[in-house]
């Protein structure tokens, strides 16, 4: 992938995403034609949010460490202004449900575009942020893993299949606790393993 297919995704105000890529490497080369801050990972969010002013700024601000994430957040597009700030991070596969509520707020904003990297399957929360992205090597990704797209197909079924079990938990009419917990962790996994047979990718 060239420099100037990531400049035109830029310009265009993609999210870009790829797979098995350092983006520091990407970030070297955008920096001095873009306003850019680069993570090597996305944790923890409110230090990223200060760096991410701090940068924008071009100056140290001691006093952001007592200020909110939704503060944060605030600050740091007012100091945006019109700017666009590209914000870099690896290890995408690690996003959890906190980290991605903050992310998908940022990514609101017209004048936030990330650049991010992953090499391992992520969780089913991070799948609505990934869908705003535009995987740039996605043949590397097919040639190496045989899959045409990303696949959380387990993480999916675990979650419908552990809403199975707290149904069963709810509606079972059995007066021992054991022997409800028992059965319901039987008819959790049997809705997990009908997914993973019947039910294919998601």
């Amino acid at each position: 992938m060239n420099l100037l297919q990531i400049e035109s995704h830029i310009n265009q105000g993609q999210n870009l995403l790829f797979y098995k890529k350092d983006v520091h490497d990407i970030y070297k080369q955008i920096n001095s034609n873009f306003l850019c801050v680069f993570f090597n990972e996305p944790t923890p969010i409110k230090h990223r949010l200060m760096e991410s002013i701090e940068t924008v700024v071009n100056q140290t601000e001691p006093s952001l460490s007592r200020l909110t994430l939704p503060e944060l957040i605030k600050i740091l597009m007012v100091k945006l202004n019109s700017k666009t700030l590209i914000i870099l991070f690896n290890n995408f596969h690690i996003l959890t449900r906190r980290l991605v509520a903050t992310l998908q707020e940022l990514n609101r904003y017209q004048n936030i575009i990330f650049i991010c990297s992953f090499d391992k399957d992520f969780k089913s929360e991070a799948y609505g942020f990934f869908t705003t992205f535009h995987l740039m090597n996605v043949d590397q990704y097919k040639l190496e893993t045989g899959k045409d797209e990303i696949n959380i197909s387990y993480a999916v079924y675990f979650f419908l299949g552990l809403i199975g079990f707290f149904i069963y938990l709810k509606t079972a009419s059995s007066a021992y606790m054991a022997a409800m917990l028992i059965g319901g962790i039987w008819f959790g996994m049997i809705i997990f393993r009908t997914f993973i047979y019947t039910g294919g990718r998601v």
